[in-house]
């Protein structure tokens, strides 16, 4: 079942996403230390944490990543969890060596559940296809709405937007846009957005970069704040801190409004 332009527009107020990106760290030790490394594959572990705007000590959400390798194979397990613990929301990524295979968001507030699917095919490796499903409720089986688009260079989900801003830093550092798609679940489709530098600055005492991210269509734009990262001047460029929409929304009296949030990354 394909999206038509309406409900297209009608979502994309609580459709986008970002969540929370992670960063490129030190190498850690462990299992199968003798196999090369993986674009996606650092940091093993991570945690942070989501407070609101303008309060640093209001902690709303606690985030975790985990990434698993076995061969080529990579899985990454990424949690939004209330502060006492209770899961707010999860993803799931796999990725075939540097390449993504799935993503999968589980909206555990609204009850909501979407996935990606990368479909490749032997005879036409450019024409690899992403596969789109959706639910506003995941407890219907069957009833996912569908939609399909052709696989573009510089796809991405949140999983990925570190390693893609480190690809391309020495372009940022100069002032270069650097564009990409990113996939919007529950709009069935993946979104063009543009990177560039917006400032230099200091945060806690280190040299940063604030990189401005926001859509490239002006109708989109006009919907969405453009998101900011701060990233170390230094190599290896972690990402410090996040400003802007996030993966758990927040509950406004009975309703579900997203978040935009600021997240702060425990690098250790």
């Amino acid at each position: 079942m394909n999206v038509t332009n309406s409900s297209r527009s009608r979502c994309v107020l609580w459709a986008f996403t970002i969540g929370l990106i992670a960063a490129p760290g030190r190498a850690s030790t462990g299992v199968e230390t003798n196999l090369s490394p993986l674009k996606y594959e650092e940091p093993r572990f991570l945690t942070a944490g989501i407070y609101a705007p303008g309060a640093d000590t209001n902690l709303l959400y606690k985030f975790s990543r985990q990434a698993t390798r076995s061969g080529k194979t990579l899985q990454v397990l990424r949690e939004y969890s209330y502060p006492d613990g209770n899961l707010a929301a999860r993803e799931r990524v796999v990725y075939e060596g540097d390449d993504l295979v799935s993503y999968v968001l589980e909206e555990l507030q609204i009850g909501a559940r979407g996935q990606a699917q990368i479909r490749t095919n032997s005879q036409a490796p450019a024409r690899a296809q992403i596969l789109f499903e959706y639910t506003k409720d995941a407890s219907l089986e069957g009833k996912a709405k569908t939609n399909s688009e052709t696989l573009q260079s510089e796809t991405l989900v949140n999983d990925m937007l570190a390693a893609f801003l480190v690809s391309h830093w020495d372009a940022l550092l100069k002032g270069t846009e650097v564009k990409c798609r990113y996939m919007v679940l529950p709009r069935l489709e993946t979104v063009g957005f543009t990177f560039r530098k917006s400032s230099e600055s200091t945060w806690k005492e280190r040299p940063v970069i604030i990189l401005k991210m926001e859509a490239t269509s002006p109708i989109i734009a006009a919907l969405v704040e453009p998101l900011f990262f701060t990233v170390e001047k230094e190599a290896p460029h972690r990402v410090l801190k996040y400003v802007g929409r996030t993966t758990p929304k927040l509950k406004s009296g009975h309703k579900w409004k997203d978040l935009d949030a600021v997240t702060i990354f425990d690098w250790r």
